[in-house]
């Protein structure tokens, strides 16, 4: 090495170990190799001036690319190589040779290239940047011209992006790469061809004694009940008691970082310490900048104005600020190596000031500690065996063995370098089906594959190009035992993955079932409507597999059918709601052999079950088969018909406009959130909505409008809903559960109906219903339901109010409950008292109620569960939501098997029924004189005959216009039918679904 080299490095004012890592990287670059060159250094430790050193001072003569994870650590990069590192070290900066050090965009790289092409440069950009430039047809030539003329690479914690996007990108310069990384594992060995046994590194324990880092303590800040303000309060308590001891090291404003899983939690916590009157700002990607929130870090010089700092994943990197040191875990990391970075951030000591302490605090200090101590250890065990350790070191195989006794018989060990794919692996009858448009080559999706599988850490062995169309790739996936508690011992899996690519076809196979790579994912599986041709011809199917696009908190939500031959059942009432996720049965070869055949059409597979897997040769020929036979014109009215009754899951269609919608919110859900600063009881005028032409609609809770904006992304298939002042408003009783608006937004809980009637959004798919929705047949006819009185038509109060108070023991006259209470006498329609006629009627109404009313008819051997509701709307959803639910609650009651006694509705029923402003009713059994007791045995006794009717009644007075609804349904093109009783159909259905299955009869009175 050159002696002026070493005099120049041996002369600056920079730590030992800094200086060392410039000599070994110089020796590295001094020799051509294939591999790369770790330098492993605990964050704080000074790499940014190993990367000034070797730069600026140690090689000048040459050209760098310099590679970081993120935007806000270039432009730091950037400012140390300029400036801020010389002045660090008191020197002159205009004594360093000339070079041209910028920052390269995708936007700007011919300029930027122009401009360096003729100096010594050093260039710092982002992964992403990198990739977007490297990927650019109309820039491919002066890309080429910038590789060639790059004689270094420098990479900064390379494992921050997935290694398919840049892997192949950096390995295409070829030319000597170094990388930094404070927790280097496998897949940085794997990506960057890593040197195992010549690298760089300096351990965390000698970093601490050498006083480069603050020594680490590890407190709790576990509390009961855990919420946002309970773990502030501790946290705080606990930070004033450290406070006086790190103001005594000097730090004059000690600095927090709080971590949070997502922006909720951070505007949470932001929320908690400005009511403190704290200095705080919460840093996420989503949030636009403001008095306490902003997307990035402040600038060294802003961070002046705060104490506290809050984020998910943005403090990491990018913090070079001594007066960090303090974490607050609030949400614990995902891995073990972000939470290694996340302390580098508060460990710098860069004056080397003796006894400094950081401090981190959490819920879990054991399961934290556990985790530190260990990486320690793993560190230490690199310094002192020298070498660099992964999976394959323990895995690795001795070459030495070549035949084995194993498993009844001696074995010879496999070679898979000489492994031909073709003949040597078997196959299961099992594929997946894609459709493209033919954008996606066959070259193109195995190099997708290759990459996306060493994304995700397998190790391929060996791949093939079978023929022009098909590609095999044996590799091996690692896991750890889920038998081990904390260590590790490593299990691994043989695996095959198959792609063929046919025309606009993709057939895709993998032995592990791992899922396919992200090109493949984004695309539709084949259609059902070709699906279900493999079931055409000798072939019958024996099971159906239905989910239900009614998303009711009461309703079934899966169910399985099963018979001899499916297409020959008769058609039941809620099959339009349901859409069929897979179906099995039977099929026979030319040969008339039997099988049993499984397709899905949510993910385009097909199974043929055997009992044996086959070679090579019979699966590419299964395949064959299976492709004509899609391709084949063949009908089967029977299937089609069967198929036919159910809802099609349908692509998104291209520009979806909702009309409305309707809420899918438990009563769970709704109890444990609050309303407004006292949490008060949530009270939901209604849970459905029309949509305006701006995507606005109205939901009033607790007698305040909240108006949201819904909107599509259509990105990722799903609708997103908005409300500014919703969250402020309607908050979590437990403080450290999600917000109402999260919980809709992520499980997309609630239905659609789009523009134009033909297709509903639910379970985050969209559906076309079968064309029975509003059948005529008789069966199917939901008019059949149906009993339009004029008395009950004109009532618009359930129970009473203050204008319509109880007189004489009983309901006022004008109300549902006085309708149902006198059994429709005294309204001057003997047809309408002709329907009651009960020897026995209770009220069962507040409280946990079986039903508002009982009616019990021994003669005619008549049980009915009564439900009333009257409100202002006339074809409203919502009101039919909340009526439906109740109707459905209990239907369990109906069934002659029910064992349950309801102790606490009997205890009720001894009690007058009373309400505040209503009034009192003083015997909850208005007809029959009869105990509760009595009551309860006459029950009974009707409903363990087998021969007693079973009916449940909806009295839904006037917020039901039936004459507007019948209007709607006489409509014969579907897109025409006002979306809000599109709605109500499903909901009738539905309702009409849940009761028949218990064997009752549903019956509406309007």
């Amino acid at each position: 090495m050159a002696k002026n080299f070493l005099k120049a490095i041996s002369t600056l004012n920079i730590w030992d170990h800094q200086r060392e890592a410039v000599t070994k990287i110089s020796e590295y670059i001094q020799v051509s190799k294939d591999k790369s060159y770790l330098v492993k250094m605990p964050t704080g430790t000074g790499k940014t001036g190993v990367f000034a050193t070797l730069t600026r001072i140690a090689h000048p003569e040459k050209n760098y690319l310099i590679v970081t994870p993120s935007t806000s650590l270039k432009f730091q990069i950037i400012e140390e190589l300029k400036d801020r590192f010389w002045s660090k070290i008191q020197l002159d900066v205009t004594k360093l040779k000339d070079q041209r050090i910028e920052s390269l965009l995708p936007s700007d790289f011919i300029k930027t290239f122009a401009d360096i092409k003729k100096e010594k440069f050093i260039v710092v950009t982002t992964i992403q940047a990198l990739q977007s430039i490297a990927t650019n047809p109309n820039i491919s030539s002066e890309y080429q011209e910038f590789k060639n003329l790059v004689d270094c690479i420098v990479f900064d914690e390379g494992h921050k992006e997935p290694a398919y996007t840049w892997g192949e990108t950096i390995r295409s310069f070829k030319k000597p790469t170094i990388l930094f990384s404070a927790t280097p594992y496998r897949n940085d060995y794997k990506v960057f061809n890593i040197d195992k046994e010549n690298f760089f590194s300096i351990n965390h324990n000698y970093s601490v004694s050498q006083q480069f880092l603050r020594e680490l303590e590890i407190k709790s800040v576990d509390v009961k009940p855990f919420t946002t303000n309970t773990f502030v309060n501790k946290l705080l308590t606990e930070i004033q008691k450290v406070e006086p001891l790190l103001i005594g090291q000097g730090i004059k404003s000690p600095k927090v970082i709080i971590r949070c899983e997502n922006a909720e939690d951070i505007k949470k916590i932001v929320t908690s310490l400005v009511k403190l009157k704290k200095r705080v700002i919460g840093i996420h990607e989503n949030f636009t900048n403001s008095k306490n929130y902003a997307k990035q870090i402040p600038t060294l010089l802003e961070q002046s104005k705060y104490d506290f700092y809050i984020h998910q994943y943005k403090l990491i990197e990018g913090i070079d600020n001594p007066e960090f040191c303090i974490v607050g875990i609030y949400s614990d990391f995902k891995s073990t190596r972000l939470l290694i970075q996340q302390i580098g951030r508060i460990l710098r000591n860069p004056k080397k000031l003796a006894n400094q302490k950081a401090f981190l605090f959490c819920r879990d200090e054991k399961k934290l500690r556990d985790e530190w101590q260990k990486y320690l250890k793993y560190d230490e065990l690199l310094t002192n065996k020298k070498k660099l350790f992964d999976i394959t070191d323990i895995l690795r195989v001795n070459k030495d063995v070549e035949t084995l006794y194993f498993s009844g018989t001696f074995r010879e060990l496999v070679d898979v370098n000489n492994l031909n794919l073709k003949d040597s692996i078997l196959f299961q009858k099992k594929i997946n089906i894609y459709l493209q448009d033919g954008t996606l080559k066959f070259d193109q999706l195995c190099s997708f594959l290759i990459e996306e599988w060493e994304s995700r850490d397998y190790h391929v062995l060996k791949s093939q190009i079978i023929s022009p169309d098909i590609f095999l790739i044996l590799y091996i996936k690692y896991e750890n035992s889920p038998l081990v508690k904390s260590g590790v011992f490593i299990e691994q899996t043989l695996a095959i993955t198959f792609l063929k690519v046919k025309g606009n076809y993709i057939y895709y196979y993998d032995s592990m079932q791992s899922s396919p790579m992200r090109q493949l994912e984004n695309l539709k599986p084949i259609s059902r409507e070709n699906l279900v041709k493999l079931f055409k011809d000798k072939r019958s199917v024996s099971k159906v597999f239905l989910m239900n696009t009614d998303i009711g908190g009461n309703n079934i939500r899966n169910k399985e059918l099963q018979a001899g031959a499916m297409e020959y059942t008769a058609p039941g009432l809620s099959d339009y709601s349901y859409f069929p996720a897979r179906i099995e049965g039977n099929i026979s070869d030319s040969k008339g052999n039997y099988a049993k055949r499984y397709v899905g059409f949510q993910n385009g597979r097909i199974t043929d079950f055997t009992n044996t897997r086959i070679d090579f040769e019979d699966f590419s020929a299964w395949i064959e088969l299976i492709h004509q036979e899609l391709h084949i014109k063949t009908t089967n009215n029977k299937l089609d018909g069967f198929m036919g009754r159910f809802s099609e899951k349908v692509d998104a269609p291209s520009n979806p406009k909702p009309t409305s919608i309707l809420l899918d919110i438990d009563t769970e859900i709704i109890y444990r959130h609050g309303y407004g600063d006292d949490k008060d009881e949530l009270i939901v005028e209604d849970y459905c909505a029309l949509i305006n032409t701006n995507n606005e609609f109205v939901i009033e809770i607790n007698n305040e409008e909240f108006v949201f904006t819904i909107n599509y992304e259509s990105k990722v298939e799903k609708f997103i809903l908005y409300c500014s002042d919703f969250n402020d408003k309607i908050v979590p009783i437990n403080e450290s559960e999600q917000t109402l608006l999260s919980y809709l937004n992520g499980n997309q809980s609630f239905r659609l109906v789009l523009d134009g009637n033909q297709h509903v959004y639910a379970h985050k798919n969209f559906f076309k219903p079968s064309l029975n929705i509003t059948s005529k047949k008789q069966n199917l006819d939901i008019n059949q339901l149906f009993n339009p009185y004029n008395s009950i038509s004109k009532i618009s109060s359930e129970k009473g109010n203050i204008k319509l108070k109880i007189s004489s023991n009983l309901w006022h006259k004008n109300t549902l409950f006085g309708l149902i209470a006198r059994q429709g006498n005294g309204y001057q329609d003997k047809a309408l008292a002709d329907e009651f006629n009960f020897e026995y009627l209770l009220c069962d109404d507040l409280g946990s109620e079986i039903g508002d009313f009982i009616g019990l008819d021994t003669i005619n051997k008549r049980v009915v569960f009564i439900h009333a509701k009257a409100k202002k709307s006339k074809l409203s959803a919502s009101n039919f939501t909340e009526i439906c639910g109740q109707a459905t609650k209990n239907l369990d009651f109906l069934t002659p098997y029910y064992q349950r006694t309801p102790s606490q509705n009997i205890k009720k029923w001894k009690e007058p029924w009373a309400l505040k402003d209503v009034g009192q009713v003083t015997n909850r059994i208005i007809t029959g004189n009869a105990t509760s007791q009595q009551f309860w045995r006459k029950y009974i006794e009707l409903i363990s005959d087998p021969t007693t009717s079973r009916e449940v009644w909806l009295i839904v007075g006037n917020m039901f216009d039936y004459n507007s609804f019948q209007k709607e349904l006489r409509k014969s093109d579907i897109s025409k039918i006002k979306s809000e009783a599109i709605q109500l159909i499903y909901l009738i259905r539905s309702t009409w679904n849940s009761v028949s299955q218990v064997g009752a009869k549903l019956k509406i009175y309007c």
